[in-house]
This record gives structure tokens, C-alpha cells and sequence, in this order.
């Protein structure tokens, strides 16, 4: 995986085992690897306005299932085949988070959520977000 440097005064707050999501007192940061190429994306806690829970699926199926049953005009077969790639969909959607920041980009971290991880991750994150922010006030009117 990518090592990120952090930032001075950054400290790891929590991170998955796999180490793709860390929290630190400064970012978010998400890493992604695929074949040879590492991937890094991190985000300010300040930059951090809004996190949704959404059930995201794999958008091929349900693509495929609408094919599938505008074919059944042609031939009655076709609506089995549209049962079985709606049900594929259905299958494969999972609750993910998305981190809306100022900017208006979207983060979605790659985690399969259950409702009471959610709930003890986002306050947490909350919290580090309103101590990087009354740090950074410190420092300006300590520069000021």
C-alpha cells in the first residue's frame, strides 16, 4: 500500500486493518491500490461538509435488466433474464458513505456499513473535526 507522509503535528486517530481508510487529526484519507498503481486521496477535516449513507449497486445490472425487459416484446425469454439481473442488483447493493466536501467532490469510502459502526465512526470524526477546527482559530489569532 501507499504510505502517506503526514502533515506536521498529524497523528493517526483510527485506521482499518487493511489501512485504505486512516483518520488522523488533520485528514481523511483513503487509499486504493489496483495491479501497480497506488492511489492516494485525502481530505481536510475542515474541507468535510455533509456524510450520507447511501446503498450503492452495481449500476451494469440494473442497466441490463431494463435491456433485458424491453427485449421481452421480441421473445417472452428475456423476462427471466431481466428477473436475474434485477436480482443481481439487488444483491450487490451495499450502504457506503459518502463525504461531501466544499469544493462539491464526493468521497465514497469503500466500507460495507452496518448502522452501529456508522454511528460510533461519524461522531468520531465529528469530534476531530471540531478540534482541527478550534486549532486552526488558536493559530490565527495567535498570527493575528
Amino acid at each position: 500500500m501507499a504510505t502517506n507522509k503526514l502533515l506536521p503535528g498529524e497523528q493517526y486517530l483510527i485506521q482499518t486493518v487493511d489501512k485504505r481508510i486512516a483518520l488522523t487529526t488533520h485528514r481523511l484519507i483513503q487509499r486504493s491500490a489496483s495491479w501497480s498503481r497506488h492511489k492516494s486521496q485525502a481530505v481536510m477535516l475542515e474541507d468535510i461538509e455533509d456524510w450520507e449513507v447511501k446503498s450503492t449497486g452495481t449500476a451494469l445490472y440494473l442497466g441490463l435488466s431494463i435491456a433485458s425487459s424491453l427485449l421481452v416484446y421480441f421473445n417472452d425469454s428475456f423476462f427471466l433474464l431481466s428477473g436475474f439481473f434485477l436480482a443481481l442488483f439487488i444483491m450487490t447493493r451495499r450502504q457506503r458513505i459518502h463525504v461531501r466536501t466544499s469544493d462539491g467532490a464526493t468521497m465514497v469510502l469503500p466500507l460495507d456499513v452496518d448502522q452501529k459502526h456508522v454511528h460510533s465512526l461519524i461522531p468520531l470524526v465529528k469530534e476531530a473535526q471540531q478540534n482541527r477546527r478550534s486549532t486552526l482559530q488558536h493559530h490565527d489569532l495567535v498570527a493575528a
